[in-house]
């Protein structure tokens, strides 16, 4: 591959990343929406059905996340070794921190699994408030 192709297949797998984060923040969204709507108002069976759904869910858009982050940095990576080594001319590549790149995807990481605790602790509160006043 050439720089370009590299460059772009960086950008795509970038894309990749923040389609399935807005993707699952979009999920997140809805489930908070549903808990504060008729967590209360359900039944046991639907609520379990709800909570294993979005679960599975997010976890697969968290590994998503990973994966995707993890090929952006190997093809970042690739392409800072070929700069270095003058194989490439990006004479712009490289000026970021090397550790950016995996804080970039720390955060990622944190960000869904965060979201993912507060929105189930969230549910089970809306579930379990007696008395709530709207």
């Amino acid at each position: 591959m050439n720089e370009a192709e590299l460059v772009t297949a960086f950008q795509g797998f970038t894309e990749l990343t923040n389609t399935i984060f807005f993707g699952y923040v979009s999920l997140l969204s809805g489930f908070l929406l549903m808990s504060y709507l008729v967590a209360d108002k359900i039944s046991v069976f639907l609520a379990l059905i709800s909570v294993i759904m979005f679960s599975i869910v997010s976890a697969l858009l968290l590994l998503g996340i990973y994966l995707s982050r993890n090929n952006a940095e190997q093809v970042m990576s690739y392409l800072r070794s070929q700069a270095k080594a003058g194989n490439f001319e990006l004479a712009w590549l490289g000026h970021n921190p090397p550790w950016a790149a995996d804080a970039m995807s720390a955060l990622y990481v944190i960000a869904t699994i965060g979201g993912y605790l507060a929105s189930v602790v969230y549910f089970f509160y809306k579930r379990n408030a007696k008395g709530d006043a709207r």
